[in-house]
């Protein structure tokens, strides 16, 4: 359900018909790791990196997963200056993203059995996107109250894992970014558990925030592998 809120998420005024449509289907986590590659000029370099999540709870084995302020039992981040903290506990992503995903590793005769947390993200969601969460917006989890703070700006980590130079490029064409969330009401969550969603009218759009983060390059640099 779908609802909106002024300055705070406390009286409900409406209730949008997509609203029906929201469930999150898979909790993931990951420790830092290892994540080796091949640089453009062939030498073989190792960095740690948090990004290589696998799935905990999923609507098939919905296990209860702890959620604190600062993220899920059994996750990490790697680099706290852009991962993690109050403001980034964790990391949304709409499971509809992943046909993107697929096609584009197909196209580099990748393998294309991309698990849930493959991407880096923490909560894999059905039935919502990028242009209809905005920058201030609260969902609710049974006990769990979560609040959006900003999109992902995708690193050169993320070409690292994809398995192509191109692949932060084409997220910022595409605009398929995901976004990270506050923790407010800490609590138990599993999968297949649907989401109250409390709209602030007064935020923008998660795309139009990532839009604005990288139309001018603010972000970090790409690598090409």
């Amino acid at each position: 359900m779908v609802f909106a809120f002024r300055h705070r998420p406390c009286k409900v005024a409406k209730l949008h018909d997509y609203g029906n449509l929201m469930k999150l289907i898979a909790i993931c986590t990951g420790l830092v790791a290892p994540l080796v590659y091949r640089t453009a000029s062939g030498d073989i370099k190792t960095e740690a990196s948090g990004i290589k999540k696998q799935a905990v709870s999923t609507e098939q084995n919905p296990i209860p997963i702890e959620l604190k302020k600062l993220g899920l039992e059994g996750d990490e981040q790697c680099n706290l200056s852009v991962h993690g903290g109050l403001d980034k506990a964790v990391y949304m992503m709409p499971a509809e993203h992943y046909e993107f995903w697929k096609a584009r590793r197909q196209e580099k005769n990748l393998d294309t059995d991309l698990p849930w947390g493959f991407l880096g993200e923490n909560l894999v969601v059905e039935g919502l996107d990028e242009t209809q969460v905005r920058i201030g917006d609260e969902f609710e989890l049974g006990e769990v109250r979560l609040r959006v703070t900003d999109p992902r700006e995708p690193c050169h980590k993320f070409a690292i894992r994809m398995g192509f130079g191109a692949a932060p490029k084409q997220m910022i064409q595409q605009g398929n970014c995901g976004w990270y969330l506050r923790v407010v009401q800490a609590g138990q969550l599993h999968a297949g558990i649907g989401l109250k969603h409390f709209v602030n009218p007064q935020g923008k759009t998660v795309l139009e925030s990532f839009r604005y983060k990288t139309r001018k390059g603010q972000m970090l640099s790409l690598i090409h592998i």
